[in-house]
Parts: structure tokens; C-alpha cells; sequence
């Protein structure tokens, strides 16, 4: 998994142009962008990659599915964030970018403290698409589930700069018919193939 949110430097230098709203610096997180720009840079992304001889044979770069998002950004703990529960959100300002803290606007990737796995914003900043549609969740116990692979509305995790503290907990979801605005970005993943 990307260790930060897609910035907008990268972005422009795969798709050619910056769709931010919050724009002079292009180590800000790039937002604006629909479920399916998303999942364009990833597999030009991809492209550009495995032209270059750069990719383990056979991986592609992906959304995260939810699951998947969801186990990253926990790093291995059952509370309520990667950092504990923090039930006042005071520890959340070292962690996130949020109503609370960010002036109302995206921030530089990775000035926050990470996760107990090095992944930087997995809390605030902006929301990440995730590669499964929004649907409810399957009964049971089950390992590595898979979200709706069909749908229309698009799935964001991990909160943004401008979500209440509850809206950046590891499991709060938030759904979108695919829109675009400066609260939604995404990460990448690098992974098999399917």
C-alpha cells in the first residue's frame, strides 16, 4: 500500500493535468477526483510502469478494496484508531488532518505522525476511494472480504480536513455516487494481478 495519498505532483505527471481545488504545492494530497479517475491512474499507472521493467511480473497497482484499507489503517490494533481510541480526539491532531485542525483545506502528505506501519494520513486529510462499490456487509466472520464488485456509488475511508473526529475512525465509511469535490483522493496498492 502507498505509504502516502496520491499527490499532486504524481498525479500530473501520469494523467497530464491537476484537477485539485487546493492547488500551489504538489506535495498536497490531489482531490477532486471521480471513482474512475481514480482507477485510470492506477492502471496507467501500471502501464507506465511495466513498460518501464519496474513491476513484479504479473502486479498491478489498484485501489485498495475496503477490507484491505481497513486492515492498513488499523496497523494491527481493534480500536477505534491505528493509535488507540481516543474517545476526546486529542490524539487525533497528531495523527490527522480534521475539522479540528486543518483550516479548511488538504495539507502537505505525510506531515502528520504515521500509523504503526509507516503509512502516513490514513486518518483525515482527504477521503480514499476504494476499489469495491458500496453495499452492506456480508454476515459472519469472514477473512478478506470482497465488497460489491458493481454498483454506483463509490466507497471513501479514513475521513478528510474537513469530517467531525468520529468520521476518520478506522471503520467509518462514507459513500458517494462517484463525485468528485476537495474532500475525496485515494492511495494505490501494489498487488497481484486478477
Amino acid at each position: 500500500m502507498g505509504q502516502y495519498e496520491v499527490t499532486q505532483g504524481e498525479y500530473r505527471e501520469i494523467m497530464g493535468a491537476n484537477p485539485s481545488s487546493f492547488t500551489g504545492n504538489d506535495r498536497l494530497p490531489v482531490e477532486n477526483v471521480t471513482w474512475t479517475q481514480a482507477v485510470d491512474y492506477c492502471s496507467k499507472l501500471t502501464t507506465r510502469e511495466q513498460n518501464a521493467n519496474r513491476l513484479p511480473a504479473g502486479h498491478v497497482y489498484r485501489l485498495p478494496t475496503e477490507a484491505e484499507w481497513e486492515y492498513a489503517c488499523r496497523a494491527g490494533t481493534t480500536t477505534r484508531f491505528g493509535f488507540g481510541d481516543d474517545p476526546d480526539y486529542n490524539l487525533l491532531r497528531g495523527f490527522a488532518w480534521f475539522n479540528s485542525n486543518s483550516g479548511n483545506q488538504t495539507h502537505t502528505v505525510g506531515e502528520k505522525a504515521p500509523n504503526r506501519w509507516g503509512l502516513f494520513d490514513m486518518h483525515g486529510n482527504v477521503w480514499e476511494w476504494c476499489g469495491d462499490w458500496y453495499g452492506s456487509y456480508q454476515g459472519g466472520s469472514l477473512t478478506d472480504p470482497k465488497g460489491a464488485r458493481t454498483g454506483s456509488v463509490g466507497v471513501g475511508r479514513g475521513g478528510s480536513w474537513g469530517s467531525a473526529g468520529q468520521g476518520c475512525r478506522s471503520a467509518w465509511r462514507g459513500y458517494s455516487p462517484s463525485a468528485r469535490n476537495g474532500y475525496l483522493g485515494f492511495r494505490v496498492v501494489l498487488a497481484p494481478g486478477q
